[in-house]
């Protein structure tokens, strides 16, 4: 088939979990042999032609220009979007057209034929209700994800597809809940992990511990976008200083964003807490293999890919009992659910853990559970049944 994937993140340019989604999806689309052309906006100066050389000739990129200088850069690619797939289908017709996220607005008409897809990795309405953000305040963003647009958008959008593909349970709930969609219209297809890569030598690990100034005290991690209150990092660094009165660590956070201001009048917390920056795939690895225990402090959580890469690491989560990390954490097995905003059990499981490190051989030899149901080869084999069926319809 020929698949039309339209999306806002696509390497190397990459926020979150909808970018690796998009990345890794559609790589293993076109591995299995269908003909995927991507349709993504150059964002943030970051476009490169030298970091788009695809490894499979079933996969073709298209970046829709969109102008620094000026504002509201979605709605520039929302406008430019259906020209540029009408140019596509000189070549050949689309079979299917799959949106990651809220990519494009259904106000008007659609942009091609084929059935419509869109993936929703978690609510607009959701952020916004999490956020707790004032009513300036929200104005002000007015195109951005909590501001008043996107959410009209979302609901225009799911309303309008003719399939919606949700990464989690709890996500399909919400969709049901939320906009009153009928279940038939939601299929659950999780996300997948890359689980190879995972093995490194001591050399390499010592390199990576030398080169971030990092010491031999046991590590707890975090990745995620630092200035998003969404993950939580606030609710972490609250716990870290705690568990720093019964044993040393260091806290590693990975992640794009400002670093917060912390209150630290002795200079020790500072001392104590490495903030990495955003860094390659291998760099990443590198750090779930040294951790001791990976922490997800988050408030909302679509899905949570972290969770399942620290997993792939055999290292034990501490995370909050919020969105889909209940679908992916066995409370006591290879992980601790807390609740949100609950520091003390936080501290508590962050020192059990930190206390009990032999855990982590445990969590790894019972990974391949994990394998079998996280996957993105079986996540794509279920896109192409529902593409089929879309299709023939």
């Amino acid at each position: 088939m020929r698949i039309a994937y339209v999306t806002f993140e696509y390497p190397p340019f990459i926020l979150g979990g909808a970018g690796v989604h998009a990345k890794c999806i559609t790589q293993e689309l076109a591995r299995i042999g269908h003909e995927i052309v991507v349709f993504t906006p150059s964002l943030h100066q970051v476009f490169n032609k030298s970091s788009f050389n695809n490894v499979n000739s079933n996969l073709k990129v298209i970046h829709i220009p969109t102008n620094e200088k000026l504002p509201f850069k979605a709605l520039q690619f929302w406008i430019k979007l259906p020209k540029a797939v009408k140019a596509s289908e000189r070549e050949r017709k689309f079979d299917i057209i799959h949106f990651n996220g809220i990519s494009y607005w259904f106000l008007k008409t659609r942009i091609a034929d084929a059935p419509h897809i869109v993936t929703i990795h978690h609510l607009v309405k959701d952020a916004i209700l999490n956020q707790q953000e004032t009513f300036l305040t929200r104005f002000k963003n007015i195109s951005g994800e909590t501001g008043f647009l996107l959410p009209l958008i979302e609901k225009k959008c799911i309303q309008s597809v003719d399939k919606i593909i949700s990464v989690s349970k709890y996500t399909r709930d919400q969709i049901i809940r939320t906009y009153d969609i009928d279940e038939s219209k939601i299929v659950v297809v999780y996300n997948g992990i890359d689980n190879s890569g995972y093995s490194f030598s001591q050399n390499e690990l010592d390199e990576i511990k030398i080169r971030y100034n990092i010491d031999d005290t046991p590590i707890v991690l975090f990745v995620g976008r630092i200035d998003d209150r969404r993950k939580g990092l606030d609710i972490l660094i609250e716990a870290f200083k705690q568990v720093l009165r019964s044993v040393d660590a260091q806290l590693v956070v990975i992640g794009r964003g400002k670093k917060p201001e912390i209150n630290d009048s002795d200079n020790y917390l500072d001392k104590k807490m490495h903030f990495i920056g955003y860094t390659d795939d291998i760099t990443l690895k590198k750090f779930y293999s040294l951790c001791t225990v990976y922490i997800c402090p988050s408030r909302l959580e679509g899905f949570g890919l972290t969770i399942l890469e620290a997993l792939t690491a055999g290292k034990p989560v501490v995370a909050t009992n919020v969105g889909a990390i209940p679908e992916l954490i066995q409370d006591g097995k290879n992980g601790i659910i807390v609740e949100m905003n609950d520091i003390p059990n936080m501290v508590s499981a962050i020192l059990f853990y930190l206390k009990n490190q032999q855990i982590s051989e445990h969590i790894k030899s019972n990974f391949k559970d994990y394998i079998e149901k996280f996957n993105w080869q079986i996540s794509a084999i279920n896109l192409e049944r529902i593409y089929g069926e879309l299709r023939f319809q």
